[in-house]
């Protein structure tokens, strides 16, 4: 699962970034990166046998995703920040 998320995280790397010795993929596309490598981690599970799923989707319903499906399910389950005022505006 680690090679799966380092090798997904590399895949958004280009060239002339590496160059210059950035290390990560721009935070601008933090989201999307994550969901793909979070997909990336539950398809290595899967294949591992360690995916349980959450809520309504199974091992099984995993295990039968496509990519693409597998990226959408991760989106739809990632925690999404919602912060308060902290000062109360009048």
């Amino acid at each position: 699962m680690l090679q799966a998320a380092s090798e997904c995280l590399a895949s958004y790397m280009v060239e002339d970034d590496i160059l210059k010795g950035i290390l990560y993929p721009s935070i601008d596309s933090i989201r999307e990166v994550t969901a793909e490598v979070g997909a990336a981690v539950l398809r290595a599970a899967v294949e591992e046998d360690l995916a349980d799923g959450r809520d309504d989707v199974g091992p099984r319903e995993l295990a039968h995703m496509s990519k693409e499906e597998t990226v959408e399910y991760v989106r739809h389950n990632m925690w999404f920040p919602v912060y308060s005022p902290l000062v109360h505006e009048k």
